[in-house]
């Protein structure tokens, strides 16, 4: 499975024809989603990001604060 959405998958989210470059894009923009264009003018949106946007992963960035708070920092 490729890293990115196909353009058949791309084709489905927005609601048009595969070979609707312009028409991706346009959507992709006017809903914020983040993409590269590719040479081909193909817009590549990250398979991750898709799962995340669309609620199927619940993958979050590291938190750089520990779970629970570190009581002994509070004795004296």
């Amino acid at each position: 499975m490729s890293k990115y959405l196909t353009a058949n998958e791309l084709a489905e989210l927005v609601g048009c024809k595969p070979n609707q470059r312009s028409r991706m894009i346009g959507w992709l923009s006017s809903t914020r989603w983040k993409f590269e264009v590719a040479s081909t003018g193909l817009p590549q949106v990250a398979r991750a990001y898709y799962d995340r946007k669309m609620g199927i992963s619940e993958e979050t960035k590291g938190s750089r604060n520990a779970e629970t708070p570190n009581l002994t920092a509070f004795k004296s």
